[in-house]
């Protein structure tokens, strides 16, 4: 014979796994999250030193900027930065992801989107 506090362990129980389960479909079904490490990427380019990453890389930020609101729709202040738009920005100025190449200075912080 179960008793009520039985039926309320088992009913939390299957609360939990549906909740599980739940959650593991909504992320798998979840558009894929941008690149959130195309900023620490290390760049290099043949024969060309840091100032010259620094301000194609400025160039190619300015470039890929993208106007974003906030849920109030109010435009976020926090600078958006399209990937696709800065890697192909980069890449035309000649600019390829290395090992031990340039990376962006500290507090250059951009948010990465589509």
């Amino acid at each position: 014979m179960t008793t009520t506090a039985d039926r309320g362990v088992r009913n939390a129980t299957v609360a939990g796994v549906v909740a599980g389960v739940l959650s593991v479909l909504a992320a798998s079904c979840a558009p894929a999250i941008p690149d959130q490490n195309l900023f620490t990427l290390s760049w290099g380019k043949l024969g060309e030193g840091y100032e010259s990453f620094v301000n194609d890389r400025n160039d190619c930020v300015m470039a890929a900027s993208v106007a974003t609101e906030n849920a109030a729709g109010r435009e976020r202040a926090m600078p958006a930065v399209s990937a696709s738009r800065f890697k192909d920005c980069m890449r035309a100025r000649g600019w390829e992801a290395a090992a031990g190449g340039y990376s962006a200075p500290l507090g250059y912080d951009v948010r990465v989107v589509q």
